[in-house]
């Protein structure tokens, strides 16, 4: 990675559990940190009101999160819930890019998130950013990440460097998916979900917001980026290490019919999975903290922090 340059950053969808992390580790690293919020006046925040009143101010780089959480089971998976988890991303990116792309200084670097979902399902495949899934044929989340990532054409057609970063399972504590697991895992009733054979294209949260810091540093980053570990794992192998970590068994699968309860697109998400390689990010030099299932899940259960 080579010596930061640029110091400021515009933060989409910040307050969330990656948006913290990448928001601690950029501050850490020397950025200054502007979230956008949906209200005005907060420290270290700019509204979206503002900016598409007055036009984004001057950065370095723009990174947008934002989305309406599409597992939050809180949430009944209607129409207008599944519509609004795509204007959230979809409308978020595409406004962004416009006001990069029609900044005066424009930024350098501008970061939109999309997801391991771009590719389709297999038991066999295994996916890098070559590959070119299909919107239509390739089921729901595959077209919502051609959705977001068509968004962000603004910026790139624009002249500014532009990341698609396609956002595997993050696991960390505090947040994510561990956060659903942690309790049956606790009481020995944790397991794969289904028959566990599907991948889980997993990464842990440090690397997460490592790829953020990485893309926005390294000039020869663009287009699609594969966030996810370097060793992809089935999900019944993985719910085996985290459960291990937890001194505990993990022969507790949660059955397909009960998934298929919370909406047959979220279920698919969670029993059908994609082996993905972080191609790109290991050619221009990435080093993983945490590439192997055993070591990140036992800082995920035993570290402190």
């Amino acid at each position: 990675m080579s010596t930061p340059s640029l110091r400021r950053v515009i933060l989409a969808g910040g307050r969330g559990f990656l948006g913290n992390a990448i928001k601690k580790q950029l501050s850490i690293a020397g950025y200054k940190v502007t979230l956008v919020s949906r209200k005005a006046g907060e420290e270290d925040t700019i509204s979206w009101e503002s900016l598409e009143n007055e036009g984004l101010p001057e950065t370095d780089v723009v990174i947008n999160l934002a989305g309406a959480p599409i597992l939050d089971l809180a949430k009944p998976w209607t129409k207008k819930y599944e519509q609004e988890c795509v204007d959230s991303r979809v409308k978020t990116t595409q406004t962004l890019a416009k006001l990069a792309a029609e900044s005066k200084k424009k930024p350098e670097v501008f970061i939109a998130t999309s997801a391991v979902g771009y590719y389709p399902t297999s038991l066999t495949a295994k996916y890098t950013e070559d590959y070119i899934s299909s919107a239509s044929l390739d089921g729901w989340a595959a077209g919502l990440c051609h959705k977001i990532e068509d968004a962000s054409a603004p910026a790139s057609e624009a002249g500014i460097r532009t990341v698609q970063m396609r956002m595997g399972v993050i696991m960390g504590r505090g947040g994510g998916a561990y956060a659903n697991m942690k309790l049956p895992l606790r009481l020995g009733v944790g397991g794969p979900f289904g028959d566990g054979k599907q991948w889980f294209p997993w990464i842990h949260l440090d690397d997460a917001a490592g790829l953020y810091q990485f893309a926005a540093e390294e000039k020869k980053v663009s287009g699609p980026l594969n966030a996810v570990s370097p060793h992809c794992v089935s999900n019944g192998s993985f719910m085996t290490q985290i459960a291990h970590a937890w001194w505990r068994p993990a022969i507790f699968a949660v059955p397909a019919f009960l998934l298929n309860l919370i909406g047959k697109d979220r279920a698919a998400m969670l029993l059908e999975g994609q082996h993905v390689i972080p191609r790109k990010a290991i050619d221009l030099g990435y080093h993983f903290k945490f590439p192997y299932v055993d070591q990140a899940c036992n800082e995920i259960v035993n570290g402190a922090d």
